[in-house]
């Protein structure tokens, strides 16, 4: 073969592979250096042994691409594994039917019943029904398994945006390699950075003001927020919010500020948060006029930043419990828009330089992936986030607020006329917030499923099963001290509110199909109207805890939805006595005497809000 052909065969890439002896077997074997002469090597000629040399063809190194399929299920398996061994009986029967082996054996399957679910059957003539859609199971890959590097973008001036393969503006980045990160340090690092943050708190009272507020009135403020608010979506990172406020930083702003000011107000007693002092519903009213001509003259609609993303989803949520529902929800939309923007929906890896915008990151995103399915719900109208768009971590590294201890926030200047001071406890704030995220992907299948213009009885009917079986797993799966226990004397306002949010989900997932409902069943089976009687009196239960234990002047509007979800087009006398008692766990009259006597009392309750 010639030397210019053997180079045109190299370029044609159709090279031949030689096969190769390095080495004969007595040499191989011994491990020593061999000649490779013909026909016997030194070696063997010294010690008067045969030389044999076994051609091998040299073995084929795996593609990455094959290393990331073996990574994946590896992954999978390991998720099959936990997901039996935390299982009950009935739950292993369950994960074992959703486990689906194709020809080339390969293996899908949920991390756990709730999230299991048998794939899509295709339309027989290919086409999506209305009413149908595509991607909206709880079942995904785990972060570590996404390559997320297309869908971010740099341009010539170094800047990071999130354009996807598809964008005509996307270029591509470099992505430097980097070794896997100490995870338990990062924790560490985090908790150690919040805890010092944290007793830098003090050095708030020695400045002169805080944006124009006057230092106590701010920090009442602030303590409102930290102790009700805060804790039920995440959307504020306690620690880079202190630093930046006293030391400058990007993660605190003026409109921030103003927006937590303006929230905060609904709640507090004070004469100096309200525009006219006898009148409370004007309470925090130049703290919103402040917002909005902050957003005019700064133009912070024209370009997403963090601060103003969080501004908005608090204003949104505080609009929308203020009756302000298209101011509401327009802020809200202006907030979930910039989620987008700023490329929050990707997640990111981690390392010790990334931690702490990571952690923001996924707060916040996972913050707005909240609000979203309550303000859908609210307000009857579409989700922004789909479940195909939450491919973002629910692993918060800075666990500092977990075990704080949780207790109402009493004004030291105000006489309150509550007395009951629970127990002190943890508050569980991380655990309950990831809880909550799952709670609300459910969420979006009710939604999607039973809630939106084309949901049909059939289509419904046939989702019911795998939305009844999530919610169970979810309760059931509840580690213990999110668990409502009504004889304890220390349950956390955020663990009353997941429950609430819970009980209103069983609802909303069979009254559709059952008296008046828009997708009203000839013949509904009777759990269906038995386990929406349970549900409703549990929340009545929650909401009697929550005013005794922090009265309602302090509920979350996500709690008079759960009012208004188990009191309308819902006569529970009428349902009752449709199907008494009948030793299966229905209540009896004197249940309903008391259902309808507490409901009295909870309305009351809200009204003098």
């Amino acid at each position: 073969m010639t030397r210019q052909h053997h180079r045109r065969q190299r370029s044609e890439g159709v090279e031949e592979r030689h096969a190769l002896a390095r080495a004969c077997q007595f040499c191989r074997s011994r491990k020593i250096k061999c000649d490779n002469k013909r026909p016997s090597c030194g070696s063997c000629v010294s010690q008067g042994q045969q030389c044999a040399y076994i051609f091998r063809t040299p073995r084929e190194r795996p593609t990455l691409a094959t290393i990331s399929s073996l990574r994946a299920d590896k992954t999978r398996l390991e998720k099959i594994i936990q997901s039996l061994k935390d299982a009950s009986p009935d739950e292993r029967d369950k994960i074992f039917k959703t486990i689906i082996i194709t020809g080339d054996a390969d293996c899908n399957v949920g991390t756990s019943p709730a999230e299991a679910q048998p794939p899509p059957q295709p339309p027989p003539n290919g086409s999506v029904q209305q009413g149908q859609f595509i991607d909206d199971s709880l079942d995904y890959e785990s972060d570590a398994d996404l390559d997320v590097g297309p869908f971010f973008s740099v341009d010539e001036t170094g800047k990071i945006d999130s354009f996807g393969p598809s964008s005509a503006l996307q270029g591509s980045i470099h992505r430097p390699s980097t070794s896997e990160p100490a995870l338990e340090q990062i924790h560490n690092n985090l908790f150690a950075h919040a805890a010092l943050q944290r007793q830098r708190e003090y050095e708030l009272y020695q400045l002169p003001d805080i944006d124009g507020v006057p230092t106590p009135l701010a920090i009442h403020l602030l303590d409102i927020h930290w102790s009700r608010q805060h804790h039920t979506l995440l959307l504020t990172y306690r620690p880079v919010i202190t630093r930046d406020l006293l030391d400058g930083g990007p993660y605190c702003s003026s409109f921030l500020l103003q927006a937590i000011f303006a929230c905060s107000s609904r709640f507090s007693q004070r004469v100096e948060v309200r525009d006219d002092p006898d009148d409370p519903a004007t309470a925090g009213g130049r703290f919103f006029r402040r917002c909005d001509e902050l957003l005019g003259t700064g133009m912070l609609l024209t370009a997403a930043n963090v601060n103003t993303t969080v501004g908005l989803l608090l204003l949104g949520s505080t609009f929308n419990a203020l009756g302000q529902t298209s101011k509401g929800w327009l802020y809200t939309g202006y907030g979930l828009r910039m989620i987008y923007e700023l490329g929050f929906h990707i997640d990111c890896k981690v390392t010790s330089e990334n931690a702490m915008r990571v952690e923001i990151r996924r707060r916040i995103f996972w913050g707005a992936f909240i609000c979203d399915k309550l303000q859908s719900l609210y307000l009857g109208r579409p989700a922004a986030i789909q479940l195909r768009d939450s491919h973002v971590s629910r692993q918060f590294m800075d666990m500092y607020e977990e075990k704080e201890i949780s207790m109402p926030y009493i004004d030291p200047t105000v006489p309150s006329s509550h007395s009951f001071i629970p127990q002190p406890a943890p508050t569980y704030s991380i655990s309950t917030f990831q809880h909550f995220c799952l709670l609300s992907k459910i969420m979006i299948m009710i939604i999607n499923k039973l809630y939106v213009v084309g949901a049909t009885a059939a289509a419904a009917r046939a989702s019911l099963q795998t939305i009844e079986d999530a919610l169970d797993s979810w309760i059931t799966r509840l580690p213990k001290e999110l668990q409502y226990r009504p004889e304890s004397d220390s349950v956390t306002s955020n663990v009353i509110n997941l429950h609430c949010i819970y009980h209103s989900l069983i609802i909303l997932l069979y009254r559709p199909l059952i008296s008046d409902g828009h997708l009203r069943l000839l013949a509904p089976p009777q759990s269906s109207w038995k386990r929406c009687t349970e549900a409703a009196l549990e929340i009545t239960h929650l909401l009697l805890r929550y005013q005794y234990t922090y009265t309602l002047r302090s509920a979350p509007y996500l709690l008079g939805y759960a009012l208004y979800v188990a009191l309308h087009d819902f006569d529970l006398d009428a349902i009752l006595h449709m199907f008494p008692g009948d030793g299966d766990g229905m209540a009896d009259d004197d249940m309903v005497a008391a259902g309808n006597l507490h409901y009295d009392d909870i309305l009351y309750g809200f009204m003098d809000m």
